[in-house]
């Protein structure tokens, strides 16, 4: 019976965990995306949530000033049923969605569980879908920049004589 309880607690600990890298990921793509598209990101979550502009920018200020902390605040409150408010309020206080997510009932074993990571995982989808393809036409944000081999101007060349034909 003791190894049963230990497996159990295993159980519940990795599942934490990973709800909390879906959460952390979904929060890293929001963001990646409202930093080059922010107008596009608003616009969705407001006709999404059926929020307007001004109350999104409450949330911003309440939700450590980060988008992505808004978006799933907005998916919580709709899963949950519970006010924008409320989840605000939970997240000033414990400042850790998996603490937020136990305290409003989304937990393993719920009915709320299963539907919310499944839009989490679609919008995260989205959202990186979406930046890549930002990312892909245009270069001032194009995440290939990150590469340990990094091109230089001279590298464009196709001629190997070492001289920038491009002075003129």
């Amino acid at each position: 019976m003791r190894k049963f309880y230990i497996f159990l607690l295993l159980m519940a600990v990795s599942c934490s965990v990973f709800a909390q890298d879906r959460l952390s990921l979904f929060i890293s793509r929001a963001n990646k995306y409202a930093s080059v598209e922010l107008s596009d990101y608003r616009k969705r979550l407001c006709v999404e949530y059926n929020t307007r502009g001004s109350l999104l920018d409450d949330y911003y200020r309440q939700c450590g000033r980060n988008w992505g902390n808004v978006g799933l605040a907005l998916e919580i409150a709709r899963t949950s049923g519970k006010h924008m408010r409320d989840i605000c309020h939970y997240y000033k206080r414990y400042r850790k969605w998996n603490r937020v997510l136990i305290e409003i009932g989304i937990r393993p074993g719920s009915h709320y569980y299963n539907p919310f990571y499944d839009r989490i995982d679609f919008h995260s989808r989205y959202w990186h879908k979406h930046y890549c393809s930002y990312c892909d036409h245009h270069d001032r944000y194009h995440h290939k920049k990150y590469k340990k081999y990094r091109r230089h101007k001279w590298d464009d060349d196709d001629d190997d004589d070492g001289w920038d034909d491009d002075d003129d």
